[in-house]
């Protein structure tokens, strides 16, 4: 890979694992009645407690990603 490229994958990579993981599980985990919550301000707060079949696939198939 050129210099170029790995400079851009390990800026997305600490973007990733440094900001964006941790904002959707400190915020969009419903701790009440599980699942994940899709409708997020910038600030975490939900303005819309409906959870869309697709995002919950989505987060699960990313965190499985993740640890793997």
């Amino acid at each position: 890979m050129s210099t170029y490229l790995s400079t851009y994958a390990t800026r997305y990579r600490e973007e990733l694992i440094g900001r964006v993981i941790p904002f959707w599980m400190n915020h969009s985990l419903d701790q009440e009645h599980g699942g994940y919550f899709t409708c997020l301000t910038r600030e975490g707060a939900v303005y819309d407690s409906r959870k869309y079949v697709w995002l919950q696939g989505r987060a699960v198939w990313m965190l499985s990603k993740l640890y793997n």
